[in-house]
């Protein structure tokens, strides 16, 4: 037998002997206010379970006491599955009735493109210059500031990351006959709302001063105008071999003599004009006037000037993104313009810049989906299904709720006798009995296809349910949803249960309250026997001693005896 060290001077074993002792003690009672606090502890949980049921209930109450309920209405689309044209949202606004749609036209964005032979490699540099491009699609515009040297492929990546962008989507595509194809497409729908790119950059020259174009001359008067007459019978010194012909009654188109010039008229001579107009298909004797072109000019001052040339060619570059001006490079390919939506409703014609029209018909959202080539036919009723699933949902509820309560109550269950479970019991059936909403043609849920069997247990019959809505839709609101109706009733009994001032949770802190007591009284016990095993141990220690000495003792007196 080990001896510890409470025995180590008599040679007793003391240690078990002190531990067994504080065992005898303790053991029994701790014990007993363990289970007292794991049956405490097993109430809480168990009242938790009822808890959570009992809100969950009364979630599926309060679904049945929406005003709504009875009012929602149910669209119904005479349309093949997987073949759907059209998506219909109504809400409690909308008419019964049937109603004939058309899908005419679908809305959609916009895609523009660059023109074959602009672009060859991904590489292609859009700008010498820093410039700028605007994208614009009705009301929407963003602006990309592109830099100098910026290539296909980084404008590509530009647009498309860009935290501006409104919804436009940039791609490169290569017809693999050395043309590569800059496409842009807006998400944007509805007709006037077609993509636009603009070059808006400022012209600079190579110090990034601003370039400013130079006034044009005054346009001089074309040449015709100077042969002329200013005044009757007066010819210019400077131009006499262009006589000018006098007006004669007498003078008519097509006649061989000009009566008021005495002569035959000159073969080169124009057949006569009104003051200030031209024929078109004659050739006016024009001077030369090569010295005043403004055209050639330009030229010349663009030879004298190279920072124009370098100037006028970076825009030019850039405007091969451009849908806009004369010298745009991007173009909207037919049937790729931004279009509206368009519906007919009824034999009306319905447009729209998205393919959801709200409003167009009161209380129905209408979306399409897909052009049709035949009338669809939409029926608006009110939603039974709607109903009868919320009333599913409550008998399911309902049967967790009743089901969890007698099982937590049975014979030897934790809350066998509790009087909170027993009387919400009683009270769930008493209100199902008691008839509501003062109707002629339904008295309580029962005449609805509901049944309860000898456990309390709910059932439903859908057969029973739709005769019922087909007797009186309009008197099953005020049975269940209506002020005095069934919901209305449940809902103030389970109030009275539930939230933090209700009876469940009221118990659950009572409960709580109990165990916070029970551990108290179990942590003192437990302190007193810590000092009981101390004292045990104080009082062992001392008499190991007068033992140790008194061995000691008895060894000295037996030597000495052996001696003798």
């Amino acid at each position: 037998m080990s001896v510890g060290s409470l025995g180590a001077g008599s040679g007793l074993d003391l240690e078990s002997l002190v531990k067994q002792m504080v065992s005898a003690q303790k053991d029994v009672k701790v014990k007993l206010y363990q289970d007292k606090i794991d049956g405490y502890e097993a109430e809480l949980s168990a009242l938790g379970k009822v808890g959570s049921a009992i809100d969950s209930f009364k979630s599926a109450v309060e679904a049945l006491k929406d005003d709504e309920l009875f009012t929602g209405r149910d669209a119904k689309i005479a349309q093949p599955e997987g073949e759907e044209s059209i998506a219909i949202t109504t809400d409690n606004t909308a008419s019964n009735g049937s109603y004939a749609i058309d899908v005419n036209q679908l809305a959609k964005g916009s895609r523009v493109m660059s023109a074959p032979g602009t672009f060859s490699s991904a590489d292609d540099v859009v700008t010498p210059k820093n410039a700028e491009l605007t994208f614009k699609a009705g009301k929407h515009e963003f602006t990309l500031d592109v830099k100098a040297g910026t290539t296909l492929s980084e404008l590509r990546n530009l647009i498309n990351t860009s935290e501006d962008n409104f919804g436009v989507s940039a791609n490169l595509v290569d017809d693999g006959n050395g043309n590569l194809f800059f496409t842009a497409t807006s998400s944007i729908q509805g007709s006037g709302n077609t993509l636009k790119i603009i070059n808006t950059s400022v012209v600079t020259d190579e110090q990034g001063n601003l370039v400013v174009p130079e006034e044009e001359p005054p346009v001089e008067d074309e040449p015709i105008e100077e042969d002329l007459p200013v005044e009757e019978d007066v010819v210019p010194e400077e131009q006499p071999e262009t006589p000018v012909d006098e007006t004669d009654e007498l003078d008519l188109p097509g006649d061989e003599f000009d009566y008021a010039n005495d002569g035959p008229i000159p073969e080169d001579d124009a057949p006569e004009v009104e003051e200030d107009t031209l024929d078109v298909n004659e050739t006016p004797i024009v001077e030369d006037t090569t010295e005043d072109d403004p055209v050639e000019e330009d030229l010349e001052d663009q030879e004298a000037d190279p920072t124009a040339i370098a100037a006028n060619t970076s825009t030019s570059m850039l405007d091969s993104l451009s849908t806009e001006g004369a010298f745009a490079g991007m173009y909207t390919p037919m049937g790729e313009q931004a279009r509206d939506a368009i519906i007919t409703v009824d034999g009306i014609q319905i447009r729209n810049d998205t393919n959801t029209f709200d409003g167009a018909v009161a209380g129905l959202s209408i979306e399409a989906l897909s052009e049709t080539d035949k009338t669809t036919k939409v029926d608006i009723s009110f939603d039974q299904q709607t109903v009868q699933d919320t009333i599913e949902e409550f008998i399911a509820s309902y049967n967790d709720l009743v089901s969890l309560l007698q099982t937590s109550s049975d014979k030897g269950a934790v809350l066998n006798g509790n009087s909170m479970v027993r009387n919400l019991q009683s009270s769930l059936s008493t209100q199902l009995m008691t008839s509501h909403g003062n109707t002629s043609t339904f008295t309580s849920i029962f005449d609805l296809g509901v049944k309860m069997d000898n456990q309390g247990m709910l059932s439903f019959n859908s057969g029973k349910f739709n005769e019922a809505m087909k007797r009186g839709y309009s008197e099953i609101a005020p049975l269940i949803s209506g002020e005095n109706g069934l919901a209305e009733s449940l809902n103030n009994l389970l109030s009275s249960y539930t939230g933090s001032g209700g009876m469940t949770n009221s118990l659950k802190d009572s409960v709580r309250r109990s165990i916070d007591s029970t551990e108290g009284t179990l942590e003192a016990y437990e302190d007193r026997m810590v000092k009981y095993e101390t004292s045990l141990r104080s009082k062992f220690t001392s008499l190991d001693s007068r033992l140790a000495d008194m061995n000691a003792q008895g060894g000295y007196l037996n030597s000495v005896l052996a001696k003798m």
